[in-house]
């Protein structure tokens, strides 16, 4: 698919969006809901990618090709995924086949193939009408109030991990260091290159940086950083993004790159920075 994409600046309803899961039958209507009282597995763990959606007319149709939409349900409740270009992360609550998930933020890029951003709204719409869920076999269906089945998954198949050295790693997200994850600011990149002889640079938005790191395993460490000594002041916020960003290199203890995403972790497992490949 040809894919170009700008950052810019979504309205606060796209980034926090609440989506409540409210009871109803996930099957076509007339047909019982699944639950794990009558043989409807679990959602954590597991992780799905969106096979069709309703469109606005009612009817089922395929994604996009070369699109990817997808859903990972966590253990301790987490949600998250790709909705197509932007990526979307939440929690969730499973109780027999319905669900609910809490307030969902997403990253604030736009992309310019036709139809991609239309399609992400739909899905985002889509599933915070949803109101059940079915597991059979390889196959998720997520159904409204009224029962009608409104999007379809199929088990992931995850792609093959880019390698971590020798690719251009931008960033998408930073830890805000209060549980919550910021995107990075429009009209900036940061990115970061790792080499094969332990050497990681980029841009940190305004300065460039380099340290050394080291790696067993999954496991991530980096060395002290160094940067040039440059100010920006355009965009706002620019210069404490940069300072973030140094900072949270500091706390990195692990990776794992799932296709073309890298998250660094700290000590606890939990997200301080997100990169997409360039």
């Amino acid at each position: 698919m040809r894919r170009r994409t700008v950052y810019l600046l979504i309205p606060a309803a796209l980034l926090a969006v609440a989506l409540v899961f409210s009871p109803g039958c996930l099957s076509p209507r007339g047909e019982e809901p699944g639950g794990p009282g009558n043989g409807n597995p679990s959602l954590e763990g597991t992780a799905w990618d969106l096979v069709s959606y309703q469109s606005v007319n009612g009817s089922m149709t395929g994604i996009i090709p070369g699109t990817w939409v997808t859903a990972a349900f966590s253990a301790g409740g987490k949600l998250g995924g790709s909705a197509g270009c932007n990526h979307y992360f939440g929690e969730y609550t499973a109780d027999g086949s319905s669900l609910a998930v809490g307030q969902v933020g997403m990253t604030l890029m736009a992309c310019l193939d036709p139809g991609v951003m239309d399609q992400e709204s739909r899905y985002l719409s889509l599933l915070g009408s949803a109101a059940r869920f079915r597991i059979d076999g390889d196959r998720l269906s997520l159904s409204d109030a009224t029962g009608a089945v409104v999007l379809v998954f199929g088990k992931e198949v995850p792609p093959a991990p880019l390698p971590l050295t020798g690719t251009t790693w931008v960033l998408e997200s930073i830890s805000t260091g209060s549980g919550g994850i910021s995107s990075v600011l429009a009209g900036t990149t940061v990115d970061a290159t790792f080499s094969e002889d332990g050497k990681v640079t980029g841009s940190a938005g305004c300065n460039r940086y380099f340290a050394d790191y080291t790696l067993s395993g999954t496991s991530l460490r980096f060395g002290p950083v160094g940067a040039t000594k440059m100010f920006c002041g355009d965009p706002a916020g620019l210069m404490q993004q940069e300072q973030t960003y140094l900072s949270r290199l500091g706390s990195v203890e692990s990776y794992r790159i799932q296709g073309s995403q890298l998250v660094l972790t700290d000590g606890s497992g939990s997200q301080l920075l997100s990169f997409r490949a360039a």
